[in-house]
Order: C-alpha cells, then sequence, then structure tokens
C-alpha cells in the first residue's frame, strides 16, 4: 500500500507542476544547463500521469477484499440461510436460522471467510445494498462484537453480495454458500 501512495504522490505533483521533477532529475548535470522542457513535453508528462493516476486509482478501487476482514476470532456469528423458489406457480421461500452456533462452527465459519474474497463494481459507490438477482440459494451472516452488530453479510448464489449495505461481486459465492451449509 505504501508503494501506491508514494506513486500516486509523484503522479499528482507531475500533474500538477511536471516541472518539479525535472528539477529534480537536473542533480546528474554538473553545470545544471538541462535544458528546460518544452510546453508540448509539460503537457504530455501531465497527460500521461493523469492517465497512471487514474489507473492506479481503478486497481486500488476493484482490489479483492478478504471476507476474513469482517470478522475475526472473538466474534458471534448468526446466520440466516433462505431457499428461494417457485412451487406449484406460488413463490416459496424457505428461511432457517441459526443464532446459536457452537464454537467449533464459528471458528469452521470464520475460517472458511478467509479462503474467499469479494469485489467492489462501478455501482457500489452508489448502491444501497440491495441485490438484484438473489437467485435461488441466500445466506445472510450477521457478526457481533460484545453483542453489537458490527457487519452484515449476505450472499447470493448468482455471486452479488452485500456487505454492510453496499452491492458488491463474489465470484465463488454457490461454493461459499455450500461451504456454510455444510458447517451448519
Amino acid at each position: 500500500m505504501i508503494l501506491y501512495i508514494i506513486v500516486a504522490a509523484v503522479l499528482l505533483v507531475n500533474v500538477i507542476n511536471p516541472r518539479i521533477l525535472w528539477y529534480i532529475g537536473s542533480w546528474k548535470y554538473k553545470t545544471s544547463k538541462k535544458e528546460e522542457p518544452s510546453s508540448v513535453s509539460l503537457f504530455w508528462y501531465r497527460l500521461l500521469s493523469a492517465l497512471g493516476l487514474m489507473i492506479l486509482i481503478l486497481v486500488i478501487y476493484f482490489q479483492p477484499m478478504h471476507l476474513a476482514d469482517l470478522a475475526d476470532p472473538t466474534s458471534e456469528l448468526s446466520i440466516t440461510r433462505q431457499h428461494i423458489y417457485v412451487e406449484n406457480g406460488e413463490p416459496e421461500i424457505d428461511t432457517e436460522s441459526y443464532n446459536d452456533l457452537s464454537e467449533d462452527q464459528t471458528q469452521h465459519i470464520i475460517d472458511s471467510l478467509q479462503q474467499y474474497t469479494y469485489r467492489r463494481t462501478p455501482g457500489t459507490l452508489f448502491s444501497d445494498g440491495s441485490l438484484s438477482d438473489l437467485g435461488e440459494w441466500l445466506i445472510c451472516i450477521y457478526i457481533y462484537r460484545d453483542n453489537e452488530l458490527v457487519n452484515t453479510v449476505i450472499v447470493s448464489d448468482t455471486g452479488d453480495i452485500s456487505v454492510n449495505d453496499r452491492s458488491y461481486s463474489m465470484q465463488d459465492s454457490s461454493e461459499f454458500i455450500q461451504q456454510i451449509t455444510e458447517i451448519l
């Protein structure tokens, strides 16, 4: 992360005033008579630095985040699993709640969280956490610390995930739901 900050600072300085980096590079010349860059080259330095800064921001924004960062070994979990289907033309939802998990189950679930990542989507900044495609299976994980709800994770088997009222995407969501179901 420090490398990202350093690169961003250099690119930002080059966008604001590309002559600063030119002055820094002129120490190599004994007489300090390095020719000043033309206005066209300064424009290109600025443009390329702005483009590099945009790419860096996108790389950081879409970087995978770990589900394990949402819970620690002292967390308490409450889980709700929902099966959404149609029977005889009528929509049905079977809901099972798991509020009293054993320490062993909780530890296995927290260990499972370490294996999975999720990513921001272009709409994450503006989302309200709603999932557009629920799919057939949905699992809701409520994470508590000291009896206070600190994180809410809702995972759909279609790859949509909601974390603390923001929408994200998850590549192996069906596998994750299956693994949590086996633990329960």
